[in-house]
């Protein structure tokens, strides 16, 4: 069965090869650079001469509320370089008073603020890029693009622009520094393009025609900028980030745990092999300001992913992190530094070092090559461990590639066979050896996989297919993870199938798998509407049928089929219902209601319940802004109701407050139990000005009785250089008095950190 199925597959994949070779809109858009030797001042007037000689890209196409006319409102880019920078000098011409912006802060979110954005495909792959984007009161955001489409905006690097606003008009000019960007100083062609959001108007425009059903980013719309000449050599491209700080630790629940005060230092470095490969070291890093994750209340029986926030993994992150599918990832960088101990809970693991090499060989081949050694926590029986990732991708027909990895995880100096009473089950687990029971160390884990990642020319097939075997000295049998994904899409549909199978023996300590011993599929076919209508942008139908077994095949473990229709309004609001039917069977024990009721949905039990679900998110340019999720029906042998969202208010440009929440309340059969689940977090942001930035924010989560308290002060002193204050706290509200802020504290923690970007 497996085996028709594949040469089914085969031969749909040669078929498309030969029919997907149209050619779009961008390739006959060229725009042609020329070099200035002008001193030109970043100040919005576009006073030098060049600007006015050179071309402007232009006759912007609308994408949102319609895909089938030219922008209402134009917008116009030149460009320039010289033997260091690339300039840009945007013009976006607007009828109306005021934007709409969520604050000053930068990294905002692309579907939130008006802006410009810039996309870059350096390598002329229609793969990976780099995006750069300005809103009208100058705050910057950037971002790596991978698999043709996706914006990490978490990556962060040196550029420079000013904004002037005028009353028809606001004007940019940016200079992005070549030594910023990774890309190939012989190739003469760069593929680009431009994104305009006018959100006051809800218009949507670029300088290559985008249909609503793709991405604005695809690098596939994008126009040929041409070079006179070969692009200028980036140079010495070599940066030192050192940092520095002193903090602040009390420990109430754990003494013995405490720092007290404390000192510490590090750094970074970024040498730039060549124009397209760069070599990361790191040194003692610290990650104290990475804001802290939020919290979720989890009522699945799996862990929850959390994403990577760390600068140093995030250039190139797609090259490591993007093997397998989202529940089978074969490594997950968050895996570095951060552990469990034997409660459930993370622990941070001090990083000693390490170093990482990423970017392009040649053309068309990409490496990386990561290393990192983390310390030994004795608290924890955890000893020292070395982490080591290669990753391969090599681009073939157009849009596609073969990719490869390899991932090695090794436990340093441990006695194999020594016995303890603690133990770390990343490090060791308890086996029965007759009558005995003995701690049994793990020395190594290690993940070899292969990938093919299909994107066609013309866009509409998408397919990712992978195979996967793990390593260690434990499991021997069914360590494999395998999986197959196809997409079809047109204008007014689509269609996905997903399969995955994972033995029951896999094991990817550096990778993201939740779950292992199972196959799943599921198909997903929707329908899109375009009514010609001023209320309705457009509204879908989808419909999504998936099923998982066991890894014989012998038992259905889930089931799910669901029906939505979803909907976007001209005024930038939206909405959703969704009808669903579920099915899970237990094969462990499970408590889904847990600190509160430990009666067990026993191992063995199966049930089956419908769920209805509405969402709606209100009109993104209001001050008072809010979307809303609720559901009723089915859990288990019960019932749930759920509703979760936010409600935000911004007092724009300068800020806004907002409050999360998610409550869950949930009746059980006789006998099971009944609870209800709270979650708040509100949230204070404030940008005094586009460099100085307050964020504050708790989280009440009722399931784990605790509230924490994150305070967070940021100067940007100097481009991708920072000071920063920072106070946590947590503790119990429902502890042994009255809830009294400090009386029932956890733990606290006050970080002083400077950190400093030199290009050397």
């Amino acid at each position: 069965m497996k085996t028709t199925i594949l040469l089914i597959l085969g031969s749909l994949y040669l078929g498309f090869i030969q029919v997907c070779n149209a050619q779009n809109q961008a390739q006959e858009t060229q725009y042609n650079l020329q070099k200035t030797k002008e001193n030109i001042v970043l100040d919005g007037e576009l006073n030098e001469s060049v600007w006015s000689n050179s071309e402007a890209a232009t006759n912007f196409y609308m994408n949102i509320p319609y895909d089938d006319r030219p922008s209402a409102m134009e917008s116009e880019v030149r460009m320039t370089y010289d033997d260091k920078n690339f300039y840009f000098a945007i013009t976006c011409f607007d009828g109306q008073e005021g934007y709409v912006v969520q604050s000053l802060r930068r990294d905002w979110d692309w579907p939130l603020n008006e802006n410009f954005s810039i996309y870059i495909d350096p390598y002329n792959d229609f793969t990976n890029g780099f995006s750069f984007g300005i809103t009208p009161y100058g705050v910057q955001r950037e971002g790596t693009i991978d698999e043709g489409t996706n914006v990490n905006e978490d990556w962060d690097n040196k550029w420079y622009s000013n904004v002037k606003r005028y009353d028809d008009r606001w004007v940019a000019e940016i200079a992005i520094p070549f030594k910023s960007i990774r890309y190939s100083d012989e190739n003469k062609v760069w593929n680009m393009q431009f994104f305009r959001n006018h959100l006051k108007r809800n218009e949507r425009s670029s300088w290559i025609a985008v249909e609503q059903q793709y991405t604005p980013s695809a690098l596939t719309f994008s126009g040929k900028v041409k070079w006179p000449e070969n692009p200028p050599p980036a140079g010495t491209n070599i940066s030192f980030i050192p940092y520095a700080l002193g903090n602040y630790d009390k420990n109430f629940t754990e003494p013995e745990l405490e720092k007290g005060l404390n000192a510490n230092a590090g750094f970074d470095a970024k040498i730039g092999l060549s124009p397209s490969l760069n070599l990361d070291l790191t040194v003692n890093p610290d990650f104290s300001q990475v804001e802290v994750d939020r919290q979720v209340i989890n009522l699945s029986r799996f862990e929850v992913q959390f994403p990577e926030r760390r600068q140093f993994f995030l250039e190139n992150a797609d090259l490591f992190s993007k093997f397998g599918f989202p529940q089978s990832r074969a490594f997950f960088s968050r895996r570095i530094g951060i552990t469990t101990d034997t409660l459930g809970r993370s622990e941070q693991v001090p990083i000693l070092g390490g170093a990482r090499m990423s970017g392009k060989l040649n053309e068309k081949l990409r490496i990386g090559v990561l290393n990192m050694l983390t310390d030994k926590r004795d608290d924890l029986q955890l000893p020292y461990q070395n982490y080591s990732v290669v990753a391969l991708q090599q681009n073939i027909l157009k849009r596609s590639n073969v990719a490869f990895v390899f991932a090695n995880k090794e436990n340093l100096g441990i006695e194999k066979g020594k016995d303890i009473s603690e133990y770390n089950p990343q490090v060791a687990r308890r086996e029965i050896q007759g009558n005995d029971t003995t701690t049994s160390y793990k020395l190594y884990n290690r993940v070899l996989g292969a990938e093919f990642n299909l994107f066609t020319e013309d866009t509409r097939w998408a397919g990712d297919f992978y195979y996967q075997r793990s390593f260690d000295n434990w499991n021997k049998n069914g360590t494999y993870n395998h999986g197959a994904f196809l997409r079809y899409q047109r204008r007014n549909y689509s269609v996905r199938w997903v399969h995955t199978a994972i033995g029951d023996g896999f094991n990817a300590e550096m990778g993201f798998v939740p779950r292992v011993g199972y196959n799943q599929g599921s198909f997903s076919p929707s329908y899109i509407f375009y009514p010609e209508n001023n209320k309705i942008i457009n509204h879908s139908v989808s419909l999504d049928v998936s099923y998982t077994t066991n890894s014989d095949f012998s038992r259905i473990t889930d089931r799910s089929f669901s029906l939505s229709h979803d909907f976007n309004f001209t005024n930038t609001s939206s909405a959703s219902v969704n009808l669903s039917r579920n099915y899970e069977y237990m094969f462990f024990d499970f408590s889904p209601i847990a600190p509160f009721n430990d009666s067990l949905l026993l191992q063995g039990t199966d049930y089956e319940w419908n769920v209805l679900q509405a969402n709606y998110t209100s009109d993104r340019r209001s001050l008072l802004n809010y979307d809303i999720s609720t559901s009723y029906g089915g859990f288990y042998n019960g019932s749930r109701f759920n509703v979760n969202g936010n409600v935000g208010y911004r007092f724009q440009p300068y800020g806004s407050f907002s409050v999360r929440y998610d409550f869950n309340s949930i009746e059980l059969a006789e006998g099971f139990g009944e609870a209800n689940f709270y979650l708040i977090g509100p949230r204070l942001d404030l940008t005094m000005t586009d460099a100085i930035f307050f964020t504050g924010f708790a989280q009440y989560n009722n399931r784990f009785d605790n509230v924490n308290y994150n305070l967070r002060f940021q100067w940007r002193f100097a481009p991708a250089s920072d000071i920063f204050l920072v106070y946590t706290e947590n503790f119990a509200p429902s502890g042994p008095v009255d809830f009294i802020p400090g009386e029932n504290t956890k733990n606290r923690a006050l970080v002083l950190k400077l950190t400093y970007w030199l290009n050397l």
